[in-house]
């Protein structure tokens, strides 16, 4: 185990030097931890709606070649950050190694977690792409992730199927920031409110807004 690393992971970024993972063209995934990452065995990666309907128009809906750009994303970047359309997603698996300097020190080996924040400043390093699903944009996957020491995650339940907290969880950040922010006179307007994230936020600006008429 190294020396302990940066709070919001600048260790890990290799190009261009100095900025933020998430926007750095390139993160180092070695899947060794610095004292204060957690290091995942992922199982399953959940790729965001408009990146996902980017590679699958690119791969004109072939799965072996959309298989095939997404492991080259992740070899040419080491993460899943879509060069076209700027997003990542998300992803499942299991906690291999804790640091020792890593803030949630309950946190045990074994627990099967998802990560909370984007698969764009998340060190990835991708061993196999097994199954995709075209209709959900989820992969089956094997390969480890490191999570910053800044990173939340949540600890999956166990009463719910995998697929389905991945995809709820996918756009958690969306509708808790929509409650944060609207108040009950504002006007709300939301851009693309036909997919997950849009709906949700939807909702629950019509909750913030007194359950009236929209």
């Amino acid at each position: 185990m190294r020396k302990t690393g940066h709070h919001y992971g600048l260790h890990r970024v290799l190009e261009p030097a100095g900025v933020l993972p998430q926007p750095a063209w390139k993160l180092d995934a070695t899947p060794e931890i610095w004292e204060n990452e957690l290091l995942i065995d992922v199982e399953r990666l959940n790729i965001d709606s408009a990146s996902f309907q980017q590679l699958k128009t690119e791969a004109e809906g072939d799965p072996e070649r959309i298989k095939r750009r997404i492991v080259e994303i992740v070899k040419e970047r080491g993460k899943m950050h879509n060069p076209v359309t700027g997003s990542g997603g998300m992803l499942i698996g299991t906690v291999a190694e804790v640091g020792s300097a890593f803030p949630d020190q309950t946190l045990a080996p074994g627990a099967k977690i998802a990560s909370l924040v984007s698969l764009t400043l998340t060190p990835l390093w991708l061993e196999e792409v097994r199954e995709l699903s075209l209709e959900t944009g989820q992969l089956e996957v094997a390969g480890k992730a490191v999570l910053f020491a800044s990173a939340p995650y949540a600890v999956l339940p166990s009463d719910m199927p995998e697929p389905v907290a991945l995809a709820a969880l996918d756009v958690c950040g969306a509708p808790a920031q929509t409650a944060r922010l609207v108040q009950p006179t504002n006007t709300v307007v939301i851009m693309g409110a036909g997919g997950k994230s849009g709906l949700l936020s939807l909702y629950q600006a019509w909750k913030r807004w007194g359950n009236r008429d929209v």
